[in-house]
């Protein structure tokens, strides 16, 4: 069996497991049936969180998602404190519309981070199936390595705790020294030998190619095994500011930046039969619902069409 064989088994029977539904039928030599939809399509919702729980569910709904990445965390669209008595009410909403709440986006990195208990258990017992836990940060001033032996048996623990709850958890790579996972190797030491439906990894193109660039297909390929989920976002190389010297990445649309994701989609595809995908539209923080809408309706088109699946 070819390690592409065994990384698309381990995630499919991943998926089943935590995701709580049957395999999807096979793509293999292009074979599909036309009535399944292999891939699962949510939207992250920092942008438009000023919206009702409402007024999401149609916003996404209308748009063609099957979900959303909900942040519940300080900031986000819900507190982490409130949890037990709003993500309910959320879920039942979604749930009238054919939605879900397809990842939960939270500041949990430990067992002992707050609320992550309360947070994990009340999400588990509405259906919800993966969060995305918070970052790691290195201190660049101190040995890295230290740092990841460290690291290790809290995800263990972190993942024992999953297990127990009966939800899984995603970390996502981010560009930047100082975060886990940047360069993927270190990530694949602390993940380890925990089981991809315990704590696996979401897969950010974007900050891989920012990190990276042509670097992106050895990234993609050490961490593949772990791979939970994908998430989808583009960038320009630009100067964020007029006095800035250096050049930064710079969040932009689908198809527009440095990421090729016709190249990186076809690898995707041939290697995970299916697949949530979560789509960031986060190039217009200082835009109003109703545009952030409208770009993730015409990134999600993109990204569709690329993947060559119909809406």
């Amino acid at each position: 069996m070819t390690d592409t064989q065994m990384s698309r088994r381990r995630f499919v029977a991943g998926a089943s497991a935590a995701v709580g539904v049957g395999t999807l039928p096979s793509l293999a030599h292009g074979k599909c049936l036309p009535k399944e939809k292999p891939y699962e399509y949510c939207a992250f919702i920092k942008f438009i969180q000023q919206l009702s729980y409402e007024e999401l569910a149609e916003s996404l709904k209308s748009i063609g998602l099957d979900g959303a990445e909900v942040t519940v965390r300080k900031g986000g669209y819900i507190r982490p404190e409130s949890v037990a008595d709003e993500l309910p009410k959320l879920t039942e909403v979604f749930a009238k519309h054919d939605l879900k709440i397809s990842v939960l986006t939270t500041d949990i990195v430990e067992v002992g981070s707050p609320n992550a208990e309360a947070v994990l258990k009340t999400a588990a017992s509405v259906g919800v199936q993966r969060y995305r836990m918070g970052f790691c940060r290195y201190d660049l001033n101190a040995p890295i390595q230290s740092q990841l032996e460290l690291l290790k048996p809290k995800f263990k623990d972190l993942a024992s705790l999953n297990r127990e709850v009966g939800i899984s958890g995603v970390y996502q790579n981010h560009a930047g020294g100082q975060y886990l996972g940047a360069s993927f190797w270190d990530l694949l030491q602390v993940l380890g030998d925990i089981p991809v439906e315990e704590i696996g990894s979401i897969f950010d193109i974007r900050h891989a190619v920012a990190e990276g660039d042509g670097v992106w297909q050895v990234y993609y390929d050490i961490i593949k095994p772990h791979i939970a989920a994908l998430s989808s976002k583009d960038f320009r190389w630009g100067l964020r500011k007029a006095k800035d010297k250096r050049l930064s990445p710079v969040n932009c649309p689908l198809g527009e930046g440095q990421v090729d994701y016709r190249k990186f989609l076809k690898q995707f595809q041939n290697d995970f039969e299916t697949a949530l995908v979560t789509l960031h539209v986060e190039y217009l923080p200082d835009a109003d619902a109703k545009t952030n809408l409208a770009a993730i309706e015409k990134d999600l088109a993109f990204l569709k069409k690329t993947m060559g699946v119909e809406s």
